[in-house]
């Protein structure tokens, strides 16, 4: 036997050690089971042939790798995957073989990540994403010069990162929501990174950096402490689809260069987000069942989120190239937007929102077709709605709550299906209605009763004018015409 696939079915109980004697094992699924127990460590150990190793998504649990401390894995050029299970403890202090990848995130793994003592020089991909390990980043993980894609986001970990730079390849690296600190450049070489994410940590100072990530496509550093101008040195990141700056202490007005980005143009099939790094074993030993076995490796890795249309969604690996937005909210920015912003005709989400931009709303934005999120609310900007919005056919979440703005509401396109809540705290935004009146925007509390007076002087107006006509009118039929003037007599 060869090849093991019995993934995504209803299988229970333990993993039996016997599968060890299984010796010309090279591929074994098991993903999305119901298995339980602990893992027999001879299957890291001793199936020298084995070459690819899934277990996610079950109910395993006990020590990770089976709980050896010294421990060398004897799959060959291997790819373990024990993610979304209960393995629980430490990392082992001692690890070494050919492992190329190693995916333990989502599990209950606790103590330090401590590779002082691994000897494991083919690994490209490690995740220990959200699991409970703390301590600080040591130097030591600089000498795993082979990585391409690093994940230890959702711990606890802390402190300064060490200076990888000189060593560190990535391609991909996730950091996010920890307690770290330090810069973050100098943790990888800034030219291979295509995928950044250290939001949520302690990061600080301005981000000067960031023009030297020449090939970054996702660049999310939000809720940071980061501060300073946005340097039209960004403008030379011609490969970004997404960026998050939001939750920072940012300040100063946009470059109008921004315009010039192509977000969400390049599509490139030869970049580390299109190229399929799971297929590493295949290319290693299976090369011969690679053309018909039907494994769809895009499934496992792992997704990223991002704050769109009010929400926060979770996008899988397709989206890394189809989703392109920007978020700079919660930051202090200032200065008019620029219009050359409308030249985003790929961007499916914006949002500038509690900032202190002033002036008007950029006519020029009825240009983003691809526009799915608006959101400028909570700034200072003034003057009315540009007409030229309603040409957005895309838009399905917007707001302009919180602003300075005046005239009529638009009430066509998209615009007829946004509520009200788009466009509170605009005292002097009124509701389109025929011709060209308006009524005023109701507030959070209030009701409109159509039986009460309104105070729309546009309607006292009206109500003077219809008066006087009806007085003169009755006048002129009392006094010029024989039928009025015989009432007359007769009264």
């Amino acid at each position: 036997l060869t090849v093991l696939d019995a993934s995504y079915n209803n299988i229970s109980g333990h993993l039996p050690p016997s599968l060890c004697n299984i010796n010309d094992l090279e591929f074994v699924d098991l993903s999305n089971n119901k298995l339980t127990g602990e893992v027999p460590a001879c299957l890291f150990t001793e199936c020298g042939l084995l070459e690819f190793l899934r277990l996610s998504n079950n109910n395993l649990g006990g020590p990770i790798l089976g709980g050896v401390n010294n421990k060398y894995l004897s799959n060959s050029g291997g790819t373990i995957y024990l993610d979304n299970n209960y393995f629980e403890g430490p990392l082992p202090n001692n690890l070494s073989g050919e492992v190329s990848i190693m995916d333990f995130h989502d599990n209950k793994l606790s103590g330090e990540l401590d590779v002082s003592f691994w000897n494991i020089p083919l690994l490209q991909f490690l995740s220990v994403a959200s699991n409970g390990l703390t301590g600080q980043i040591y130097p030591t993980i600089c000498k795993l010069t082979g990585l391409d894609y690093l994940d230890i986001s959702n711990n606890d970990f802390e402190g300064s990162i060490p200076n990888c730079s000189s060593t560190l390849m990535l391609n991909f690296l996730n950091m996010s929501s920890n307690t770290l600190s330090g810069f973050p450049s100098y943790f990888f070489n800034s030219s291979n990174v295509e995928v950044l994410d250290i939001r949520y940590n302690r990061f600080m100072g301005s981000l000067d950096w960031i023009q030297h990530l020449y090939q970054i496509k996702m660049l999310l550093l939000g809720g940071n402490m980061f501060e300073g101008h946005i340097s039209a040195e960004l403008c030379h990141l011609q490969y970004l689809n997404i960026i998050d700056l939001s939750h920072n202490r940012l300040s100063g007005s946009l470059p109008p260069c921004i315009g010039a980005i192509p977000f969400g143009y390049h599509t490139d099939d030869d970049d580390f987000l299109s190229k399929n790094i799971y297929d590493v074993p295949f290319d290693v030993g299976l090369s011969n069942m690679h053309s018909w076995f039907p494994y769809d490796a895009n499934l496992v890795l792992p997704g990223f989120t991002f704050s769109t249309k009010g929400n926060i969604y979770t996008y899988s690996r397709g989206f890394y190239n189809l989703m392109s937005g920007i978020d700079l909210s919660a930051n202090m920015l200032s200065g008019e937007i620029p219009w050359e912003i409308g030249n985003l005709s790929h961007v499916k989400s914006l949002n500038l929102s509690h900032n202190f931009f002033t002036g008007q709303i950029p006519a020029t934005f009825a240009n983003m077709s691809a526009l799915e999120s608006l959101d400028l609310s909570h700034n200072e900007l003034s003057g009315s709605i540009p007409r030229q919005l309603t040409q957005m056919s895309s838009l399905e979440v917007f707001s302009v709550a919180y602003n300075n703005l005046s005239g009529c509401i638009p009430n066509s396109g998209q615009f007829s299906s946004f509520n009200m809540e788009s466009y509170l705290g605009n005292t002097d935004l009124q509701n389109s209605s025929k011709g060209s009146q308006c009524s005023p925007v109701l507030g959070p509390m209030e009701v409109e009763d159509v039986g009460e007076a309104s105070d729309d002087p546009v309607l006292y107006i009206i109500c003077a004018a219809s008066f006087v006509l009806a007085f003169w009118a009755t006048v002129a039929f009392l006094f010029c015409l024989p039928f009025g003037q015989r009432v007359m007599l007769q009264l």
